[in-house]
């Protein structure tokens, strides 16, 4: 049985998966959301007044006589479970339920065997003692056997191997690294200094490698990301108008362009308080970044990563007239763990 090298971003906003060989990669992209229940409906519907029916629906995943909702439109069907606790990345029903949903999704029924390099926050990885452990209660859960039912077929996953690696650390390898996990950029980008700043939901983090070696000095991280606007947002929604939003569905609104909250008022527009409550992160954000990197001219390259680098971007470029948003911010991460882990794994034999 062929083993698949992948690359995992357990993030709190979305949960990345991606496999790169030598052919290209593909990826799944998960919103963090759990709930507890079924997406059978029976017969109920509105008849011909139904219209179209979602294209995406949370996936239903189950093992040891557990049944849960994944991802997609979750609240749509349950309440929602929204951990945003570090222990959340160790172990866990719902860390269970949204790997199970990920790699199912992305590798399909049958059996497989896996290896995965995983993402961590740097606030976590840079604790060693919390990194250990939370190592340590990745593996004694993963490595091995798992069968599992997702949406109505059968899986078995076999996990050989378990390594972690700092998140932004898969914004360098992206940014360096081909999908067969070969360098090539110049390499004397190699020994160039350069700063990843990751914009998460939950987290931001900041990374910067030079000669092959961490940077302490210019290495960071704080639980500051967009959770915060979507958290401003929420309670304003609740004050004014008495609806109560998950961090998820107030995040997905902060993300449209002319938001809108139907109720028993009206239709009301949230364009004025969901910028507000965007202009008030970004302070926070660009001046964590400010106070631990100044104008960030110490590098010699600066990439921007995470779902809340292409929010911000406007912002990003105007202020780090040298900096890059990497394509697809919200998935470089695990694309380029997914490019580190062929040469990981590889060699060890993964």
């Amino acid at each position: 049985m062929t083993t698949h090298f992948l690359g995992l971003d357990p993030g709190f906003g979305g949960f990345k998966v991606v496999e790169a060989t030598g052919e290209g990669h593909r990826s799944v992209h998960l919103p963090s959301v759990v709930g507890v229940g079924d997406t059978d409906t029976g017969l109920l519907s509105l008849g011909t007044f139904g219209g179209h029916r979602f294209d995406h629906r949370p996936v239903a995943v189950s093992w040891n006589g557990v049944s849960y909702l994944a991802g997609n439109r979750v609240a749509h069907y349950a309440r929602p479970i929204e951990r945003m606790d570090f222990l959340r990345l160790s172990d866990g029903p719902e860390l269970r339920a949204l790997t199970y949903a990920a790699l199912g999704s992305l590798l399909g029924p049958g059996e497989h065997a896996v290896s995965l390099m995983l993402g961590l926050p740097v606030e976590v990885m840079a604790d060693r003692e919390r990194a250990l452990a939370t190592l340590k209660g990745l593996r004694e859960w993963l490595i091995g056997e798992h069968r599992f039912i997702l949406d109505g077929d059968a899986m078995s996953l076999t996990v050989a191997a378990v390594k972690a690696m700092a998140q932004p650390a898969g914004a360098f390898f992206a940014w360096g690294l081909d999908d067969a996990g070969h360098w090539v950029r110049p390499a004397s980008d190699l020994k160039a200094p350069v700063g990843v700043c990751d914009i998460g939901f939950n987290t931001l983090d900041l990374f910067a490698v030079e000669g092959g070696q961490v940077v302490a000095r210019f290495t960071g991280g704080d639980t500051l990301g967009l959770r915060r606007a979507a958290e401003l947002l929420g309670s304003q929604v609740r004050r004014e108008h008495g609806v109560a939003l998950s961090l998820h569905e107030a995040d997905a609104l902060l993300g449209e362009k002319r938001p809108q909250l139907h109720t028993p008022a009206g239709i009301t527009d949230l364009q004025a308080v969901s910028h507000q409550a965007l202009d008030a992160t970004t302070g926070e954000i660009l001046g964590f970044v400010e106070s631990h990197w100044g104008q960030g001219r110490q590098f010699a390259y600066l990439l921007f990563t995470g779902g809340g680098s292409e929010a911000l971007r406007p912002e990003l470029t105007r202020l780090y007239l040298h900096g890059l948003v990497l394509p697809d911010p919200v998935t470089a991460n695990a694309l380029g763990l997914a490019r580190y882990a062929q040469r990981a794994f590889a060699r060890s034999g993964g």
